[in-house]
This record gives C-alpha cells, structure tokens and sequence, in this order.
C-alpha cells in the first residue's frame, strides 16, 4: 500500500468510514489476488503493480545472479536453458487449463436464457 493509499486509508477511518459490501468485492477484484486465492485459499496478497516485462526481468536477473554465484557463468547457461525448456511446458499447461476454464465458465454463464446464474 503506497503512501496515498495509507493516508486515504486513515482519513476514512477517522471519519467513521467504514467499507461496503461493494467496495470490499471492488478492492478484492484483480487477477493476482483471484491467482493467490485460487492456488493457495488466500485471501491476502501483496499487489504487484510492475508490469509483466519488469516482473519477468526482476525474477530472471534474480534467478541468474544466484546461479551464477554458485555455479559459474558455463554451469548457468546450461542450468537455464534447462529451466527454460521446463517453463515453457508448465506455460502451455496453465495456458490451456486457463482457456478450458474460461470457455466453460461461459458456456456455464450463458446457456439458460432464462435465468441469471
């Protein structure tokens, strides 16, 4: 939570603010914090707002400085192209799992005209 966010936080508080219903399904609704909750029953997460390219790059120079720490600039390329033909099974794994649900959730969501749900 930035600075503004807490100061907002705390004005509301001291005016006796307290959340709806509909602001804390608002505040709730983001994929990450859908993500956490599906994977691990959270509903706590911290909010990362890099985009995915600065996320990508912090978690690989992460990865890459470690390695190569440990096992030298030759061992790490080889360990990270391993790693790499690994991700890319586990990306089209979730990619597909992620399109099976979202094409059953809507046909779930609109095959009887008749009701809502």
């Amino acid at each position: 939570m930035n600075e503004w966010e807490k100061h907002r936080e705390e004005a509301n508080r001291q005016r006796g603010y307290s959340e709806s219903y509909l602001s804390a399904i608002k505040r709730r609704l983001n994929l990450q914090t859908i993500g956490a909750y599906i994977r691990e029953g959270s509903n706590k997460t911290i909010i990362d707002n890099d985009s995915f390219q600065e996320r990508e790059a912090s978690a690989f120079s992460t990865l890459e400085e470690l390695l190569t720490e440990k096992y030298g600039k030759d061992e790490t390329d080889e360990i990270i192209s391993h790693i790499n033909a690994y991700i890319v099974v586990i990306q089209e794994i979730y990619f597909s799992l992620g399109m099976k649900a979202g094409a059953t959730l809507h046909c779930k969501l609109t095959d009887n005209f008749e009701t809502d749900i």
